[in-house]
């Protein structure tokens, strides 16, 4: 397998052109129209996104409210998150995407920066939408594709309901939500805790498809994943990307206890035994994490060592490559 490029390679031409460019449009007038982005509290930096219809229609009566960045990513979650984990209304849905869109367009237009007391909630509310995700950063769906355009709204079938938007639009404000850690920890954990579930679903016994499909769709959703990773740390200077992959690192690993057995808890003994080597590896875990955890299924699953291996291979090809793949769509 080629060698993955290390997180390291860090690229600081980015950052740069956005210092040069809030310079310019500060001698223009002014940047708090032109960022997302505040600090300290500054009710200009999401005022853009507050007075945006699609994010009022979001948030129904409760936009009134909203002052502030803080405020917004609090309402945000509000009015996109339900009592079930991972279960939404159309109501919530159709929110979840009108935000997505919102915050899309102003981001691809105007360049900015997501203030923190914003991208840290909306991230959250965006983890909840892990299956969700997982068909737009990973292999894709059909619906999705069809479903995906601003005009075509959240739907409803036999599995559930389910929300859309354009996978690079996505990917784009999933980067720049992850210029926070928090973010990122809560958008990978979700991540990491949905395709333990897929892994899960695979019954002892199963061949063909039903078994080679789950560990590649991972590969490519946290590959994608890895990829906006890498991009943020290429863009951080040193000791901002070591405190960046710190607290990246300690989230993911927080509450991990010793893995409960497969057959009592096949969920609990994926997440808990790949935390278990995030602590023992560190950030060589997050490259290896599809690989790691497809080994650890195929062990408990009781399947021969070459299909096993073969598996766990092929997880660490389709990883890489849509890591790769992803650095090149942020370039």
């Amino acid at each position: 397998m080629p060698e993955t490029p290390p997180p390291t390679d860090r690229r600081p031409r980015r950052r740069a052109a956005l210092i040069a460019a809030v310079a310019c449009v500060a001698v223009a007038g002014g940047i708090g129209a032109w960022f997302l982005v505040g600090s300290g509290g500054d009710t200009e930096g999401c005022a853009d996104l507050r007075k945006d219809e699609r994010i009022q229609k979001a948030l129904g009566e409760d936009h009134a409210a909203v002052t502030d960045c803080a405020a917004l990513g609090t309402a945000i979650r509000g009015a996109t998150v339900g009592s079930v984990p991972g279960e939404h209304s159309l109501r919530q849905a159709q929110a979840m995407k009108d935000v997505l869109v919102a915050v899309g367009e102003r981001l691809d237009g105007k360049g900015g920066r997501l203030d923190p007391d914003l991208s840290v909630p909306l991230a959250e509310a965006l983890a909840d939408y892990a299956a969700d995700t997982d068909k737009l950063l990973g292999i894709g769906d059909a619906d999705y594709v069809r479903h995906a355009t601003p005009s075509q709204p959240a739907w409803e079938d036999a599995d559930g309901v389910h929300m859309s938007v354009l996978g690079l639009q996505l990917l784009r404000t999933v980067r720049e939500l992850s210029q926070e850690p928090a973010a990122y920890t809560a958008l990978r954990d979700a991540a990491t805790r949905y395709a333990a579930e897929g892994l899960a679903a695979v019954k002892p016994g199963t061949t063909g498809a039903q078994l080679t499909v789950p560990p590649a769709r991972n590969s490519r959703t946290l590959g994608s994943l890895d990829g906006v990773r890498a991009d943020v740390l290429r863009d951080l200077g040193e000791k901002e990307a070591d405190r960046w992959e710190d607290e990246v690192l300690a989230g993911l690993a927080k509450g991990a206890a010793e893995p409960p057995s497969y057959a009592k808890d096949p969920v609990g003994h994926l997440v808990a035994t790949w935390q278990r080597t995030l602590r023992a590896k560190g950030a060589e875990a997050l490259e290896d994490q599809s690989a790691d955890m497809t080994a650890t299924w195929g062990t408990a699953l009781g399947l021969e060592a070459s299909v096993r291996d073969g598996l766990r291979e092929d997880a660490a090809d389709s990883f890489f490559n849509e890591r790769k793949a992803t650095l090149g769509e942020l370039d």
